[in-house]
């Protein structure tokens, strides 16, 4: 936090080279932040850039009462839900309901899980997970944002995220054990 606050006195004292410091840091979990709600590369990257801009103007206004993270990350998801309702469709998810998986395609499941790149059979699941519910469990697990934090950035109760983090973490386990039953089944 130290490392940031001496970023933000550059800044504000006219060093504006130094904020591609803060781009170099936040880029990838702001993209990952809009991308949850928006679904779309482009509309995403854009989100991002707004982002950027609005907490560039909002320098000045930042007391160190919370993380920075945590304070720019609320941007991000306030810009992104912003952009959601500027869109004209919204996708609508389906509920799928796996079928019942023997201990034996559990367990081959499991194999063939340390054998994929696991990061990216978690963003396939995660992309497949209504946005709020991907959102929070990216927030929590892979940014490590307490239930504080993620209340500061996204509004919910405190009741509603842990709420919304069982549901999600139930949703999460569903469609990986139907992602690797239907894997299992085309190698079959």
């Amino acid at each position: 936090m130290e490392e940031e606050r001496q970023w933000i006195i550059k800044i504000l004292a006219g060093d504006t080279a130094c904020f591609s410091c803060f781009v170099t840091k936040y880029q990838h979990m702001a993209y990952m932040i809009a991308y949850r709600i928006l679904e779309n590369r482009e509309e995403s990257e854009e989100v991002v850039q707004d982002s950027f801009v609005k907490m560039y103007h909002a320098l000045p206004d930042f007391q160190f009462g919370s993380k920075f993270s945590t304070w720019f990350y609320k941007i991000i998801y306030h810009t992104a839900l912003t952009a959601r309702r500027r869109q004209s469709v919204f996708i609508d998810y389906k509920e799928v309901q796996p079928e019942q998986v023997s201990e034996e395609e559990v367990n081959s499941a499991s194999r063939a899980l340390e054998r994929e790149d696991r990061k990216e059979i978690i963003a396939r699941v995660l992309n497949e997970l209504p946005s709020d519910e991907s959102l929070l469990l990216t927030l929590f697990y892979l940014e490590e944002c307490s239930i504080e934090e993620i209340y500061q950035i996204t509004d919910f109760t405190v009741s509603n995220i842990k709420v919304k983090l069982f549901r999600a973490r139930k949703h999460f386990y569903e469609k990986l054990k139907f992602l690797m039953k239907h894997e299992m089944e085309e190698i079959l």
